[in-house]
């Protein structure tokens, strides 16, 4: 029994065997709390200057305008240059954002439009910033580790994100918002060493600066001519405008309906994270996840039906035992995405590939978030959640029947 639990411990873990990924997931956890932390103070922020769900989702409707603007040339700078070098700029100009924004808020000068404004800006870099992150992960590990490396990817993102909304809610509600977005830009630090200790001779370099790397439409022409990439690609595509974005509401919830502050905010959110980080965990285990097809089918299903549970949620412990599943399934459907489609790309198209998956995942959920503040403003946030969620299953459904292929999928 002791040695089966070890094996599937080391399993569980096997790409941390490279000690490029290992500096990559110690300098991802610690910048990416920063990050959450920053959502969190963002969204209480301005919550608090306007009182309004419609500007919620219009602020991350904001940052969506740059992945419809800039995704094809996104995708194409990740194939044609070093990721590394383009991961470790974009990182600098997040932070000097987070800085600024602190700072206008420390001074008591920030308005919406200043949210707004750097909303885009982020946006902006994020576009250039995530595709290159998500087709380096093959270069830190190789492909015989790459699965289990992205649902540790996976893992970094969810483990933040129960260290980042708890530590923001406490500082928020101690010292106000601008403490967490200085943290937040002190955080990229880390990022930034992780990268320049890096050994560059175990770079596996993929991609190039070929005439083929120009081609901003092969990774359509692609995801066009397979269907599997492609049930895959819409699928998570869907989820993104109409189940991802339930997050919009959650300070609604913590502080309409539950009566919490941001301390209640940060420990639903926190919920979410504990979840999610869980359900990384669990995609990473080959054992566990034997057709990422059917495990991504079945997911996509599960992470709406929650959604419907949630809405009708009006006590604090019911609410946040929801959420942890609500975190589970909701990573697991995104990790068995972003896997199925890596293994099946080839490494010339990852950049433009996972430019567009990351543009339509990002982009459609803050498109999402601008219609499900609208719809929360206009009728009520238990309404407008339970309404989506209905609307996600029925997606999830009809992406089954006109792609049965994808449950079989490996």
């Amino acid at each position: 029994m002791e040695q089966l639990f070890g094996e599937s411990v080391a399993s569980t873990f096997q790409a941390m065997r490279h000690r490029n990924f290992r500096l990559w997931f110690i300098g991802q956890l610690i910048s990416l709390t920063g990050t959450w932390m920053q959502t969190i103070a963002q969204n209480w922020l301005v919550y608090e200057l306007t009182g309004s769900a419609a500007y919620l989702g219009l602020v991350n409707f904001v940052g969506a305008v740059p992945l419809v603007l800039f995704t094809f040339y996104a995708g194409t700078i990740a194939d044609r240059f070093d990721k590394r070098c383009v991961i470790f700029w974009c990182q600098v100009t997040m932070m000097l954002f987070a800085l600024i924004l602190g700072a206008l808020c420390w001074t008591g000068a920030v308005q919406l439009w200043h949210v707004l404004l750097f909303a885009f800006l982020l946006g902006t870099a994020m576009v250039v910033d995530t595709p290159a992150r998500q087709s380096f992960v093959v270069e830190l590990v190789g492909k015989e580790d790459l699965s289990n490396a992205i649902a540790l990817n996976a893992s970094i993102f969810h483990g933040a994100r129960i260290i980042g909304p708890a530590a923001a809610g406490i500082l928020v509600a101690l010292y106000g918002v601008s403490g967490a977005f200085f943290l937040n830009g002190a955080s990229f630090l880390a990022v930034l060493l992780a990268l320049s200790l890096m050994d560059i001779a175990l770079i596996r370099r993929t991609g190039g600066e070929s005439d083929s790397a120009r081609d901003q439409l092969a990774g359509v022409r692609y995801l066009r001519e397979n269907r599997v990439p492609r049930a895959a690609f819409l699928l998570i595509s869907l989820s993104s405008l109409i189940a991802m974005p339930f997050y919009v509401l959650v300070p609604i919830i913590a502080k309409e309906i539950l009566g919490g502050n941001a301390g209640a905010y940060g420990a639903l959110m926190s919920a979410a994270g504990t979840g999610s980080l869980i359900g990384s965990l669990f995609a990473a285990n080959p054992r566990a996840v034997k057709r990422k097809g059917s495990m991504l089918v079945t997911s996509s299903l599960v992470f709406p039906a929650l959604l419907l549970l949630l809405a009708f949620m009006k006590g604090y412990a019911a609410t946040i035992t929801v959420l942890l599943f609500v975190g589970f399934s909701y990573v697991v459907q995104n990790a068995s995405a972003n896997s199925l489609l890596q293994e099946h790309v080839p490494d010339h198209l990852r950049g433009r590939v996972m430019g567009l998956y990351v543009s339509m995942l990002l982009g459609m959920m803050r498109i999402g978030s601008l219609l499900l503040g609208w719809t929360a403003e206009a009728t009520s946030a238990p309404v407008a959640l339970a309404s989506f969620a209905v609307a996600g299953i029925a997606a999830s459904l009809w992406v089954r029947k006109r792609y049965p292929e994808l449950q079989m999928s490996a």
